[in-house]
């Protein structure tokens, strides 16, 4: 293990992982610092858009492993609008990846340590400093750690360190999701139920068969009505008076953040990806595929730094198609009330095509 590298990446994530993978095979020197332990436990609902696999493959090199997929491994993709399960439907041809989040992040992170990238768990980056080139400080179970490097990577999500570091949008808007995992009860088949209701979520909520489990999440914003409680006890009351759910024996409850409204890609030789920078679907949830994405952007500019190139100037250019994407969904689903929900899930059914 090195004390010198060409890029420092912090996070292991899909984010991270891939940022790292694709600089490791342009035959630069990278670490992959990670706070937690291998197959550390990462909440989220464990589904992936279908291109997904295409892209990862293209990226990462290789396709996603049987053992990383939940049972059904494929879902629908099926809309419910604020009137009810009566005017709900299928979307015509949609599939959708059901993954187990932990085993597929593992398996990323394996991937990385194959591409020799000097993957480092229980470590956690505290700081860098600027000079002639970037330090990095981390404590690790060994103890604290000082790395030089020419370019630090980003990739600790939606409450990134790195991020606070730059002292730019420290602070940044974001939406809780709340989760819950309960048996598998109710008119539910093998869909992703996405549900849309003002008095439910401002944005989404959704319910996924997993492994004989029914997972349900929504998001909210932090300090409005109906905060998460209250929330999750309305969408509860609501599945079980449309779809029969009977909500008797919860398994799981987790909270975590997602990134709502902001785009952060860095400065200087510093580069944020994935929730770090704000690149998460805020109609869907979904950031994995935006994350590895974002991991290959990155990669890209640094290789163009390498040869001179201003490395956010780059990856500016390069990510701008993603973030334009993100802002506008942003925009939209912030601007629909329960009359526009209703519309847009009729529209959706009608054509067939998610929007994206």
């Amino acid at each position: 293990m090195s004390s010198r590298y060409d890029v420092i990446v912090v996070g292991g994530g899909p984010a991270g992982a891939s940022t790292a993978i694709c600089c490791a095979e342009l035959g630069l020197r990278v670490a992959l610092l990670e706070k937690g332990a291998p197959n550390r436990h990462k909440p989220c609902g464990g589904v992936l858009p279908w291109v997904a696999s295409d892209i990862i493959e293209s990226i990462i090199g290789e396709a996603i492993p049987e053992r990383v997929y939940s049972n059904p491994a494929t879902l629908g993709l099926h809309y419910t609008p604020p009137s009810g399960k009566a005017n709900s439907g299928e979307m015509r041809g949609y599939k959708i990846h059901n993954i187990h989040r932990d085993k597929f992040d593992q398996w990323l992170r394996d991937l990385a340590v194959d591409a020799q990238v000097d993957v480092m768990y229980n470590t956690r980056f505290t700081l860098f400093e600027e000079s002639r080139n970037l330090r990095v400080h981390a404590d690790s179970a060994k103890g604290p750690l000082s790395l030089g490097t020419k370019y630090v990577v980003g990739a600790d999500g939606v409450r990134s360190s790195v991020r606070g570091c730059l002292k730019r949008q420290a602070q940044t808007p974001v939406m809780l999701v709340g989760q819950e995992t309960w048996p598998l009860t109710g008119d539910f088949r093998d869909f992703f139920y996405g549900l849309f209701r003002e008095e439910i979520s401002p944005i989404y909520a959704y319910a996924i068969p997993k492994d004989e489990t029914l997972i349900i999440g929504l998001g909210v914003k932090p300090r409005e009505s109906p905060n998460l409680d209250e929330a999750l006890v309305r969408f509860r009351a609501w599945l079980s008076q449309e779809f029969a759910f009977k909500p008797d024996t919860r398994l799981e409850r987790e909270v975590w953040a997602i990134p709502f409204g902001y785009f952060e890609p860095g400065q200087d030789n510093v580069v944020m990806v994935g929730d770090a920078a704000g690149l998460c679907n805020p109609l869907s949830g979904e950031g994995i595929r935006l994350g590895i994405e974002s991991g290959e952007v990155a990669s890209s500019a640094i290789a163009a730094a390498e040869s001179g190139k201003s490395l956010i100037d780059t990856f500016n250019s390069e990510i701008s198609g993603m973030a334009d994407m993100v802002r506008g969904t942003y925009d939209f689903a912030c601007g629909l009330d329960d009359k526009g929900r209703e519309q847009f899930v009729l529209e959706e059914l009608s054509r067939g095509t998610m929007r994206t």
